[in-house]
């Protein structure tokens, strides 16, 4: 059992609709949040959702925000920097999130460096066209 919960934290949607696919490759994920930023949102109005989704009970809790420099990310931060229950890791694609959420054991470096080995080892350029800038 994964010991920490996770929540995504992305512009407009993003978050929603990656925790909705990531659901549809593992199942139903009772401890994992999605913090969508609309555009009506303020950093301080998304720093109490963060919040509220982060929780309080003291257990460990992973964010993987969107977008480095963001303000789902620079959110998340701040509120980790106060907090060493608290990791955020941005640039947070599909792949990462399913090795996350299916992740077994604590929240640790380890851990952290898989999640970002395995983001890094999805992005490929497809063999069809590489093939056609090649020529």
């Amino acid at each position: 059992m994964r010991a920490f919960r996770i929540v995504m934290a992305g512009h407009g949607t993003l978050s929603s609709a990656l925790l909705a696919s990531t659901e549809l490759i593992c199942g139903p994920l009772a401890d994992v949040a999605a913090v969508d930023l609309a555009p009506e949102d303020s950093p301080d109005t998304y720093a109490v959702a963060l919040r509220e989704a982060i929780g309080t009970d003291g257990r460990r809790v992973l964010v993987l925000a969107d977008l480095l420099g963001g303000t789902p990310c620079n959110v998340a931060s701040a509120i980790a920097r106060r907090s060493p229950r608290i990791v955020c890791v941005s640039g947070v694609n599909l792949a990462m999130a399913i090795e996350a959420v299916l992740s077994q054991g604590d929240l640790d470096d380890d851990l952290i460096e898989r999640l970002m080995d395995t983001a890094r080892s999805g992005i490929v350029e497809s063999e069809r066209h590489r093939a056609r800038r090649a020529s």
